[in-house]
């Protein structure tokens, strides 16, 4: 059995269930082991969660760049929006995006500081590529803001807010608060 396993088991279970309501004998469980055998892979909860963490920032900053640059010549409204989308729709099947957003909004009490300060790198990493293209849309004249900083920002508030609904809410409520908060943003910026 290999910690490739543990650790995908792991993820589904962190993601649906919370650090909190995940236990290593449900982990165990998933991949056929006893609770025992786990340490012969990692030395304890944490230590998978960690790993976890860990790759997920990477992971997901990777296919944040890759989605971003492949959509780099889109028109602004194109390229923002279908970002936007690129969230709603991933976290229906993603169990990593689901760790991710769920671990970014309850973080293990004793775990936080280390979450959050990962976190926050992660966001302003994703920020400075998103700066990219609104400095891009700045030169173009795509957009009447003349701070494409500002701009990254509030577009950095918006992802928070839809993510925070697909947490909390779910898709539904994410989809009516992303239609009305879309075209409040865009308004404001063109």
């Amino acid at each position: 059995m290999s910690a490739l396993l543990i650790k995908e088991a792991a993820l589904v279970l962190f993601a649906e269930k919370g650090y909190d309501g995940t236990s290593l004998a449900e982990i165990a469980d998933e991949v056929g082991l006893k609770k025992q055998s786990l340490y012969s892979h990692f030395k304890s909860k944490d230590d998978i969660f960690i790993q976890l963490l860990t790759e997920t920032f990477v992971i997901e900053y990777e296919r944040e760049k890759e989605f971003l640059q492949t959509h780099f010549a889109d028109p602004l409204f194109d390229y923002l929006w279908k970002s936007l989308r690129n969230y709603t729709e991933r976290y229906q099947t993603d169990s990593r995006l689901k760790f991710w957003l769920r671990l970014s909004f309850f973080p293990p009490y004793h775990l936080h500081d280390q979450v959050m300060q990962s976190l926050y790198a992660h966001i302003q990493q994703v920020d400075a590529l998103y700066l990219q293209r609104f400095e891009q849309a700045v030169a173009n004249k795509e957009m009447k803001e003349e701070n494409a900083q500002t701009a990254t920002i509030a577009f950095s508030a918006l992802i928070d807010s839809i993510c925070v609904e697909l947490v909390y809410g779910g898709k539904e409520k994410a989809e009516t608060k992303l239609q009305a908060v879309w075209t409040v943003y865009w308004n404001g910026i063109t």
